[in-house]
Formats: structure tokens, C-alpha cells, sequence
């Protein structure tokens, strides 16, 4: 009997190291596009989320290391617009909004989320264009956003 736990043991302590470590690492990448249209955020968005992404990239840099060149940070939140719906059925990445089920499906209770890009060589958002996201990777998750494949950062402020 005794033999027997002494070979169990090490066992369940090896699957549960591998899976804190599965749990610990956000290196995944989601090849699915968050982007589920366009923006343009004002001037004040962009320095704000100029300054979260470099100060996050100073912190975190090292232990990312070079790929993905960019960010995608979280700019602001936007309100419904028109010809919302035929972006959110065509999108890959909208469940939260259709898992309401049918009778819910309202503007009242959709989050859109303004994402610009931060590239992390040169020290600056790229452009003046953001992107509207509906759902949002996990935290240190790569993801596509329009053209660009990104590290979500959300707001920066976390220590993930």
C-alpha cells in the first residue's frame, strides 16, 4: 500500500506544476480579428494610450521580448452607432453580445471598446485610426486587430 502512494504522489504533483504553468502563460495567440470596424480617437485618447503603452512596454518588455512588434491598448469606450448590427453578425469575435440570446440582443447591453495599435520601435501609436472591439482577448494574449497582430494590453495598468 505504501508503495503505491509513493508513486501516485509524484504524479499528481507533476500535473498540477504543469498546470499552474498552463494557467500562468498568456503567450497564446487568437488568429480570430477583434476589429470589428474603425475609429478615429481624439488627440487626448491617443496620447493617453501613447503614455499607458510605454510606460506598460517598460515594465514588460523584457519578458515578452521583441514579437509582436505592437500592442493593442485600450483607448476608450465608445457608444452604439448605426449599422452596428451587420459588423457584429460578420464578425468572428462577438459572442458576448449574441450569447445574451435573441430577446436581449439591444444596443443597451453591447460594449464597444476603442483599441489603437502602439508600436513599441518607434515609441508611437501607428496613425490616427483605431479599431472597434466588441469582445477583447485575454491579457497578454496575441491577437489580430485589423491589419495589425498585437499583444492585448487592455489599459496597460495591469500586472499580468
Amino acid at each position: 500500500m505504501l508503495d503505491e502512494v509513493v508513486v501516485v504522489k509524484p504524479i499528481i504533483q507533476v500535473c498540477l506544476c504543469l498546470t499552474i504553468v498552463g494557467c500562468a502563460a498568456s503567450d497564446g495567440f487568437d488568429n480570430r480579428n477583434f476589429a470589428i470596424d474603425t475609429y478615429f480617437p481624439n488627440t487626448n485618447e491617443i496620447q493617453l494610450a501613447e503614455g499607458r503603452a510605454r510606460n506598460y512596454w517598460a515594465r514588460n518588455g523584457a519578458r515578452f521580448g521583441p514579437e509582436p512588434r505592437y500592442l493593442a491598448v485600450d483607448t476608450s469606450n465608445l457608444f452604439p452607432y448605426g449599422g452596428l448590427y451587420p459588423k457584429l453578425i460578420n464578425s468572428e469575435t462577438t459572442a458576448s453580445f449574441f450569447s445574451h440570446g435573441a430577446e436581449s440582443n439591444t444596443y443597451s447591453n453591447l460594449v464597444l471598446t476603442g483599441v489603437t495599435i502602439y508600436d513599441t520601435k518607434t515609441g508611437h501609436v501607428v496613425g490616427n485610426q483605431g479599431y472597434v472591439s466588441v469582445d477583447t482577448p485575454n491579457p497578454g494574449e496575441v491577437a489580430r486587430f485589423g491589419d495589425y497582430t498585437a499583444r492585448w494590453i487592455g489599459t496597460g495598468r495591469s500586472f499580468f
